[in-house]
């Protein structure tokens, strides 16, 4: 069973008109489900000696870190909303769709040289996870990676952290994501752009181009410098 198609649930138009909202509720709910997450993500971290913390993002962030951090007997630092701690070490805000927020960690919460992952439930724009590396390297820190439950991969917002991003589930495409489809004259091709809900147009190594059906689409395929593939679930 795939405990994220079973517990992940979508609430279209939430909270405004044309957003798909990834509902993590029934996931924490069941035991079962959500221990498998933690030993999902925990598969992901590096060895033990390459990092000695995690930061974690306010509140979700702090579901999964907490455990992760207390299976491998290293430091979790709570990165929180603004005016919620009594000593402040370092602050950042960062740019929302409508506004700016602010998000504080504590006094001496990392110490220099400190290899740090950066964490939260999700990432999407990018801009709460950029505030978390900022953060670190204010303090002195090293940012070693980002480990996610849930990538919009659509969004991008991986590239702004400036380092390698993990994310367990991810939910539709970004452009030129390498995709298999199941489709008789190409198994390879690249996302070029979203036609409707049902249909995207991709195009292909000889340049030609086509509209495909989304379930078409097999996996995508991650390609990594030393040309070994990976492949992600596609999900919509």
């Amino acid at each position: 069973m795939d405990i994220y198609e079973e517990y992940i649930r979508t609430i279209n138009d939430f909270p405004i008109e044309g957003i798909k909202f990834r509902d993590i509720t029934p996931l924490l709910a069941n035991g079962d489900a959500f221990h498998q997450v933690i030993m999902d993500l925990n598969k992901e971290l590096p060895s033990y000696d390459n990092w000695d913390k995690i930061i974690a993002a306010e509140s979700r962030g702090f579901i999964f870190a907490a455990p992760l951090c207390s299976m491998n007997n290293k430091g979790l630092i709570l990165a929180r909303k603004a005016g919620k701690l009594p000593l402040v070490g370092y602050r950042k805000s960062y740019d929302l769709e409508y506004g700016q927020n602010t998000i504080e960690i504590p006094k001496d919460a990392i110490k220099p040289g400190d290899k740090v992952i950066i964490m939260d439930d999700l990432i999407a724009t990018g801009g709460s996870a950029k505030a978390m590396v900022d953060l670190v390297l204010d303090a002195g820190g090293i940012p070693i990676m980002g480990l996610f439950l849930i990538e919009l991969r659509s969004l991008e917002g991986y590239k702004k952290l400036g380092i390698p991003v993990v994310s367990i589930v991810n939910y539709g495409l970004h452009a030129n994501d390498l995709l298999m489809i199941n489709n008789r004259k190409h198994k390879m091709c690249k996302f070029k752009e979203k036609v409707n809900e049902n249909e995207i147009r991709v195009f292909f190594e000889d340049g030609s181009e086509e509209v495909i059906h989304k379930n078409e689409i097999i996996s995508i395929v991650q390609v990594e410098k030393s040309g070994r593939q990976t492949y992600i679930k596609y999900r919509d």
